[in-house]
């Protein structure tokens, strides 16, 4: 198991990468092992969740990465594209036709990577009306954690908050090693 030295927190994507191939198999496990074997009720696994989560997030700077608005094409609901269209001064269906896609899951996504909202120094130029894919990304402070959690597998080596919330609670939730039986 590759895990952080001292719970110092690691923001460097390729590292980052590196380390969530390593430890592939060891998140799996440990995903089963929240999902089917914690013997925490989900809001109490919630609420680690968001304490690990506020921990990691008061230490990372989302400017200093900004991965997910360079890679990831947000999903935009109706209410995003009425907010959105007013705002590029636009009908609802003109934006939806022309600034917006159904991507290979049939979910309606924004256009176009990077984002075009994507402004200097990794900054949104429309933070205040973003979508809210983008306000929750990446979805750690929703509630039902334990059924999310294969989402954050499939992140871990993504997104550095992410990364270093799942090592977290690996090293605070981790399947302990079984007691010998005495003979």
């Amino acid at each position: 198991m590759i895990a952080l030295m001292d719970h110092k927190l690691i923001t460097s994507i390729p590292l980052i990468e590196r380390y969530s191939r390593h430890n592939e198999d060891e998140d799996w496990r440990f995903r089963n092992f929240l999902k089917h074997h914690l013997k925490l009720s989900n809001k109490e696994l919630d609420a680690i969740v968001q304490e690990e989560t506020d921990t990691v997030w008061s230490q990372i700077d989302c400017l200093s990465c900004g991965r997910c608005c360079r890679e990831l094409e947000p999903g935009v609901d109706d209410e995003d594209i009425r907010r959105l269209a007013a705002m590029e001064k636009m009908s609802p269906g003109r934006f939806k036709r022309e600034r917006t896609h159904l991507d290979d899951m049939g979910n309606r996504v924004l256009n176009g990577l990077p984002c075009v909202y994507l402004g200097s120094g990794n900054a949104c130029a429309i933070y205040a009306d973003r979508p809210k894919a983008c306000r929750d990304y990446p979805y750690l402070r929703d509630s039902d954690f334990r059924s999310r959690s294969i989402s954050m597998v499939s992140n871990v080596g993504f997104c550095p908050i992410v990364f270093n919330v799942w090592d977290a609670l690996k090293a605070k939730l981790g399947r302990r090693p079984r007691e010998r039986r005495k003979r």
